[in-house]
């Protein structure tokens, strides 16, 4: 990007002779006119030398540049969403979309856009449309016949030139009108969320630390802003009293979340995302496809909140479900009912760690006509794409890796199909559950640095791993985690890593004794005891008393002694001294300190700057004449 700044996680250029130096006067200046200055971030280096060697290619000449050659995030090229059930286009331009549709004249892709361009440009009322006609009609006659009889009519542009001049360089979405009729039906069917590409069939061409960073969340800002600014505003003026605009109110579409929420389709490879205002709202939204008498299979390995969900508050809707081992596809098969309508799980589970094979799973559920949804909170997507595999629903508590530093809550659900789509922006507007534009500025912010806060803590995570492992059998008995020696096998191993990029940074293990592991808990320095993971803060839990504690126990399927971890982006040799020391407590091998904690209060450093001790002011009396010192100071 071309700025004057540099230190973004952003790669950054500039000229310094004519941007950030130009103050420097030419007598003055020590810089070469022809300097230029990168600003090296945090995108793929393969990437970046990519986009060097391009340029250098066309400064010198030797290529030529498209008109379109930039990674804008405009997304021309894709399909847009929502679609209408009734295109807003005038009848000369629908016809010629279904006859173009079938030629090859037009990239089919873009066809959609274009009928947006052409509606938008052509927003006049038939009235005005007919009299621009015979004005137009009058001024060709009477220029041809003062040309003679010799010179031919001047062709009129054809309708798949006027098309092919509408698809132009982008489609500007902010240009978008939505015309109110009396009779409310065109209301019903107006978008009820701000359009947006469909990224279903989209292959990024660049590595996945650089999808975290290159993005665009405002590419029609006529300001062009590094970051996507904060829309902190409830309303939006519409164009006129017979008109809607692309914003109407911000529960129904805001600039920021619809940023965020493109980014998090493009990542996911969704026809579209939502971003909601927990991980849990975004849950809910998926139960509200269902409706009375309809059956839902979920993994019993399950979030504790979601169990809740389905059993203290679906269940009063009328929905029936059916708790099995997702991993087992055949107990899948037999819990199937006519009624089935979802199916719902992890992979890997939490806080167990069982493995799924979603494509299997997907080949299921479609067979009998059921959605599959995936929470995968803990495999984001720069590990593990599950729309790809043909799963329908993807949902993230955005509150762990989107975000990544534990400081906001958000959740995504991603769809695979523009059908669920228009299903998940409806209720997302009915419910209100939607996500704060501050929070998605947020949220966008963390995202940036997705990439290699999971790099980072993947690779701690395997070194913890592998130091459990040596504490077997004597403090340590099972260690739940994708990786070899560990209690998952080498088929479900095999599963994972053929679906995924990576294990993960969240890790399950027991002691073998329940007071064990809560004196091992509390004797960590570094981990912090939290319901929560995916910080860049190592964290460390009990499930049964903490994020599945509303799970029954009587239908809990935990082991009571099982800790969980989330592993962050420490030295992997600190957070392995903490988990010894930790042991060592717990065993009764080392007494813990009273002031045994990282907790920054460094009580035992001399203060800056040093405080003076002064001596007690005396007191004062008061006499009829006045105040006087009392004489104690002496």
């Amino acid at each position: 990007r071309t700025t004057v700044s540099y230190g973004s996680v952003n790669s950054l250029i500039g000229m310094p002779a004519t941007m950030s130096h130009a103050s420097t006067s030419d007598q003055t200046s020590v810089l070469p006119a022809d300097l230029v200055r990168l600003s090296i971030g945090i995108e793929s280096f393969h990437d970046l030398i990519a986009d060097l060697e391009q340029a250098i290619k066309v400064a010198a000449d030797e290529v030529v540049p498209d008109g379109n050659d930039k990674f804008d995030s405009t997304f021309d090229d894709l399909p847009v969403l929502p679609r209408m059930s009734t295109p807003p286009l005038n009848e000369d331009t629908a016809a010629l979309l279904i006859k173009t549709k079938s030629g090859n004249d037009i990239d089919s892709r873009r066809l959609e856009n274009a009928g947006w361009r052409t509606w938008a440009k052509a927003r006049q009322s038939d009235s005005e449309l007919d009299v621009s006609k015979d004005t137009t009609t009058k001024e060709t006659t009477s220029q041809n016949s003062s040309e003679g009889d010799d010179e031919q009519p001047r062709q009129a542009p054809s309708k798949l030139q006027s098309l092919q001049t509408a698809i132009g360089a982008r489609l500007d979405f902010n240009g978008i009108r939505f015309r109110w009729q009396a009779s409310g039906d065109m209301y019903n069917e107006l978008p009820t969320f701000p359009i947006r590409p469909n990224f279903a069939t989209f292959e990024n061409q660049l590595q996945p630390a650089s999808q975290c960073v290159v993005f665009d969340g405002c590419p029609e800002d006529p300001v062009h802003p590094s970051n996507t600014p904060v829309y902190m505003t409830a309303t939006f003026n519409q164009p006129s009293a017979c008109e809607f605009g692309p914003y109407d109110y911000s529960r129904s579409g805001n600039p920021t979340r619809t940023a965020l929420e493109k980014h998090a389709a493009m990542l996911e490879q969704a026809a579209a995302s939502f971003a909601f205002a927990t991980g849990m709202a975004a849950l809910t939204a998926v139960t509200r496809l269902l409706s009375a008498g309809d059956h839902v299979i979920c993994n019993a390995d399950i979030y504790g909140g979601m169990h809740r969900l389905l059993t203290q508050d679906c269940a009063h809707s009328g929905i029936l479900m059916s708790f099995v081992n997702t991993a087992d596809i055949e107990e899948v098969n037999r819990a199937i009912t006519p009624h089935t309508k979802l199916i719902h799980t992890e992979s890997p589970s939490n806080p167990l760690m069982k493995i799924t094979d979603l494509r299997a799973l997907a080949e299921v559920a479609h067979r009998h006509n059921a959605y599959l949804s995936v929470d995968s909170t803990m495999m984001p997507p720069v590990i593990c794409k599950p729309l790809t595999l043909g799963v329908d629903i993807v949902v993230h508590s955005a509150t762990k890796y989107f975000s990544g530093h534990a400081d906001c809550m958000c959740g995504f659900v991603c769809v695979r199909s523009p059908e669920l789509a228009k299903k998940l922006a409806f209720e997302q507007n009915v419910m209100g559950t939607h996500l704060a534009p501050f929070e998605c500025f947020l949220i966008l912010r963390g995202m940036k640095t997705m990439f290699l806060r999971v790099q980072r803590g993947q690779e701690n995570a395997a070194q913890i791993a592998a130091f459990l492992l040596k504490q077997r059998p004597k403090h340590v008995k099972d260690v739940f985690f994708p990786h070899r020696n560990s209690c998952i096998d080498s088929e479900s191993l095999a599963v994972h890593y053929g679906q995924s990029e990576g294990s993960g940074c969240v890790m399950s293990f027991t002691t073998g004794s329940v007071e064990f592991s809560r004196r091992l808990l509390d004797a960590c320095r570094i981990f912090k005891t939290t319901v929560s993971f995916g910080s860049v803060n190592s964290l460390c839990e009990m499930p049964c008393v903490m994020s599945h504690a509303s799970i029954p126990a009587e239908k809990r399927t935990l082991p009571g002694d099982l800790i969980r971890l989330s592993i962050g982006i420490e030295d992997a040799n600190d957070l392995i001294s903490d988990l010894e020391h930790a042991i060592k407590v717990a065993s009764h091998e080392v007494v813990k300190g009273k002031d045994d904690k990282f907790d920054s209060e460094f009580t035992d450093l001399p203060l800056f700057p040093s405080p003076v001790l002064r001596p007690a002011k005396a007191p004062e009396m008061s006499t009829a004449e006045g105040t006087v010192d009392s004489g104690l100071s002496a």
